[in-house]
């Protein structure tokens, strides 16, 4: 079984088959701009409403630590490689070309990041409601 790394929040409102939960913002997922902010302690997001959570359920809401991973991976390593390569490519040219090819370089990885994230079809790096948090009672997915 594959570990998760779960947050508790309050659905906000729903919207056909999506449902915007607010949490608390843990250490975990601090500034990585996937969520909306709501306030200092507070993020909210839209996820797929998959258990059928309604205005006011708690629920918790999940990612896989390897997604984490991958997504950490994808968003700093390729604009770092892109910076070294374009200041490496540069400077066979001059210092000031150097600082131009490597600020361009590591522009053009976010904007290819920008495109590979809505060109996505899989949502393998959302969060996901996992159930709804109840009294006695709790329906899982």
């Amino acid at each position: 079984m594959e570990e998760q790394s779960c947050s508790f929040g309050v659905v906000t409102e729903t919207k056909g088959k999506s449902a915007r939960v607010r949490f608390q913002r843990s250490a975990q997922c601090s500034h990585c701009g996937a969520c909306l902010t709501a306030g200092e302690h507070e993020m909210e997001i839209e996820l797929e409403n998959s258990v059928g959570a309604k205005v006011g359920d708690r629920v918790t809401v999940s990612l896989a630590p390897k997604r984490v991973v991958q997504a950490s991976l994808l968003a700093y390593a390729v604009p770092l490689v892109l910076l070294i390569a374009g200041v490496w490519l540069g400077s066979l040219i001059s210092e000031l070309a150097a600082l131009i090819f490597g600020v361009c370089a590591c522009g053009i990885g976010y904007l290819i990041l920008r495109l590979f994230e809505k060109k996505s079809k899989k949502d393998r790096f959302r969060p996901r409601i996992e159930k709804i948090l109840g009294g006695e009672k709790e329906a899982d997915v």
